[in-house]
């Protein structure tokens, strides 16, 4: 089987957390969504688009490792006219798993078959530099097994 190559790419914008799941009930079933609505469906649109210019190929079958940094908007009080402004972590709202979560849930059918073939995770949040625009960068490795 033809694995790919390793594929890396930017999603420009805000990095958006999948949120909890809501429940309606229809006749006696119960049935989950994420409302329209959510910003969420714009960023794993984002990150589709992007994704499919980065990689044409088929969706790979195999085992993934996958490897995100969450880039924020800098706080408006951690800006400065003379002083330098490098990045700095992001320790506030927004849990990483959830963030990851609309990430892997994007890629599906694109990049791999299933997201349950990522098998090895690194996922970092920053805060933008002074000069940075908010992004999300990843990068999908296949793993070659044996």
């Amino acid at each position: 089987m033809q694995r790919m190559e390793s594929v890396k790419f930017s999603v420009p914008g805000a990095p958006v957390a999948q949120p909890r799941q809501k429940f309606k009930r229809m006749g006696g079933f119960i049935s989950n969504y994420t409302p329209e609505k959510h910003p969420v469906t714009d960023y794993k649109k984002a990150i589709r688009l992007s994704a499919l210019e980065a990689y044409q190929g088929k969706p790979d079958g195999g085992p993934i490792a996958l490897e995100v940094v969450f880039v924020f908007p800098r706080q408006s009080n951690k800006r400065w006219k003379t002083k330098p402004m490098p990045r700095y972590l992001h320790v506030q709202r927004n849990d990483v798993d959830n963030l990851l979560k609309a990430v892997m849930d994007a890629l599906n059918e694109k990049i791999w078959v299933d997201d349950k073939q990522v098998c090895k995770v690194t996922a970092t949040k920053w805060r933008a530099a002074g000069d940075e625009e908010p992004h999300t960068e990843i990068t999908i490795k296949p793993i070659n097994v044996g």
